[in-house]
């Protein structure tokens, strides 16, 4: 049985409430391509569509994440957009 979007978007905001569940989510979002460019530096087409199919995954996250947006951390996406721009570790 397919789970409801809100039910997902609760099960998502509990795990950023641990730090285990923040660190994994900030990882998966590096991961896709969220706030870095998808073209890698040779240009390669078929490269920058495989990014960009990770990327639409880490969309889902953050859509997840903004359902409710009393409960968004927008630390953890400037946490991630820094990192990514190679402001931080």
């Amino acid at each position: 049985m397919p789970h409801k979007r809100e039910e997902i978007a609760r099960a998502i905001r509990e795990v950023d409430a641990t730090a285990a569940g923040a660190k994994l989510l900030s990882y998966l979002l590096d991961f896709c391509h969220i706030f870095r460019n998808s073209m890698p530096k040779d240009c390669n087409p078929n490269l920058t569509l495989f990014n960009e199919g990770q990327r639409s995954v880490g969309n889902e996250i953050i859509a997840l994440l903004v359902n409710e947006p009393a409960r968004f951390k927008a630390e953890t996406l400037r946490e991630i957009a820094a990192r990514a721009q190679g402001e931080t570790e």
